[in-house]
């Protein structure tokens, strides 16, 4: 009888609950049905208008006759309207602006003189290279494609590569290696150019891209060396021609330490970057709301843009505001989900997935947390199977919450037996360009460097601008600024993945 009493109970408990539920989505418009709810009848008088005068963040307004406003009103409203446009325009396109960037700065700072040259990291990154968060333990291949120029190309890859190729609004097209369609076995990859009616040969992994300007990244590892080994390895085998022409004369550069700037302007010059975007590439490409703002500010496909003095203006303001929220997004989300583990620091750098979609809608935050920091998309760099891609942990601040800074000592200690299949790396990064640390000194530990282990198979690894004493696992950083670091597990295994093994926090020693 006590049980059935309870039964009971709970009953009436989840009924109310439930009730509780409904009426609270019903408040919240999700179910209202207003044919049987439209509320109190109201009639012209109660509408209720915004007042003739009102103060604003951008100044006093006032509207004559009730509603027409003044001409010193209409230019602060009109600014601002302007500034708040090209703002949003400045982190909704700054994906296409990033791959932009990279493959003008390539052919620009590198020398390439078509598709078909390549660049190689031979001798590794170096922080005269301002790739957003590249690593300086693995060597990196590239090659920057127009399908406008060539038409049909084809990219063609030896065994055993890693990496990706994503298109001019920085979308992903296609892995290659293990992840691809190739499974680590090479092969040729065809990308077909925006409208594209032509028969597609057999023999290739074939990709339509909504885009002209395509960036192709791989790693290579073991047999590729680095150096001029590395510089021959890549020339002899990775090949990029148009699909008519087939393989023609191209070189490989090592880029190692010639120095190149890949990232977009901060200042108002970054919208003449992203006109020339938009008169390039297809008007599909470009969601149309989007192309709409853009050509209230001036910038539309077919016509010229010359901004005037007072837009001038403007764009160098939206731009550094641009960057402001940028920052802030990255080093400061308020995503309640940004924490890898709930108790750490340690920061997710693709928050729910790859595609950068929530519930329905583009989880715009988390586009620019991605894109602000970092190079690349592929679902591979969110791994969720064992051993297989790779995932990335950011740390901006120490265990306390502060933000790390150059001048201070801390130690990072990694526990035992990281769960990797390959290796796992931490590397040093410079807040303002996103890019390695140059602070003069070793930037990098990881598991391929032989670190000192202590008894317990963990790793201590120190940061500050001086060596502490007796110590060999030592980032240097510069005093003059703050630092963050990436930790990269290639190939992370069941620990990380279902979060059984904790990764420590920063301490600050002194």
């Amino acid at each position: 009888m006590k049980m059935k009493s309870l039964t009971v109970l709970a009953l009436a408990v989840l009924a109310a609950v439930r009730m509780a539920a409904s009426v609270q989505a019903d408040d919240a418009g999700e179910n209202k049905n207003l044919f049987k709810s439209p509320g109190a009848k109201q009639a012209a008088k109660d509408f209720k208008p915004a007042p003739d005068k009102m103060e604003t963040n951008f100044g006093s307004l006032e509207f004559e006759g009730g509603s027409f406003p003044t001409e010193a009103s209409t230019q602060k409203i009109y600014d601002e309207m302007d500034r708040q446009r090209a703002t949003q325009a400045y982190m909704d396109f700054y994906p296409s602006l990033s791959l932009y960037s990279i493959v003008k700065s390539q052919i620009r700072d590198f020398g390439f003189k078509s598709a078909s040259d390549v660049g190689v990291m031979a001798d590794f990154m170096t922080p005269s290279e301002n790739y957003l968060t590249g690593n300086n333990i693995t060597v990196y291949a590239f090659a920057s494609i127009d399908l406008k120029v060539d038409g049909p190309t084809v990219v063609e890859i030896p065994p055993g590569m890693y990496g990706n190729a994503n298109d001019a609004a920085f979308k992903y097209l296609t892995d290659f290696g293990p992840t691809g369609p190739d499974k680590a076995k090479g092969g040729k990859y065809l990308f077909l150019p925006p409208g594209f009616k032509g028969e597609t040969p057999k023999g290739y992994f074939v990709f339509r891209s909504p885009g002209y300007r395509i960036w192709a990244m791989m790693r290579g590892f073991g047999e590729v060396g680095n150096g001029d080994q590395a510089v021959k390895w890549f020339k002899d085998r990775l090949k990029v021609y148009p699909l008519a022409t087939g393989p023609r004369e191209h070189t490989a550069v090592n880029c190692s330490g010639i120095g190149a700037n890949t990232l977009p302007p901060e200042d108002g010059s970054v919208f003449t970057m992203l006109n020339e975007i938009i008169q390039y590439e297809p008007t599909e490409l470009f969601d149309k709301e989007l192309l709409g703002r853009l050509a209230t500010l001036g910038i539309e496909k077919g016509k010229p843009f010359k901004p005037d003095q007072r837009m001038q203006g403007i764009f160098d303001t939206a731009a550094k505001q641009g960057v402001a929220m940028s920052r802030a997004i990255v080093y400061a989300s308020r995503d309640p989900e940004i924490n890898y583990w709930p108790n750490r620091h340690w920061e997710k750098m693709f928050i729910r997935n790859t595609e950068f979609v929530a519930d329905g809608h583009n989880d715009i935050d988390a586009r620019t947390l991605w894109h602000y920091q970092a190079i690349c998309v592929s679902p591979n760099l969110l791994s969720t199977t064992a051993g297989v891609g790779t995932s990335y942990l950011t740390a901006f601040r120490d265990k306390e919450g502060v933000y790390l800074l150059g001048d201070k000592i801390y130690r990072l200690r990694v526990p035992a037996k990281p769960p990797v299949k390959r290796f796992w790396a931490v590397t040093a990064y410079d807040p303002i360009s996103r890019s390695l640390l140059g602070s003069g000194g070793n930037i990098n530990v990881g598991s391929t460097g032989k670190p000192e282990v202590n008894d317990d198979g963990s790793v201590d690894i120190y940061f500050g601008p001086k060596k502490p004493e007796g110590k060999k696992n030592w980032i240097k950083t510069d005093p003059d600024k703050g630092f963050f670091v990436v930790f990269r597990f290639y190939g992370p295994l069941e620990g990380y993945i279902e979060k059984s093994w904790i990764l420590n926090d920063f301490e600050l020693l002194e």
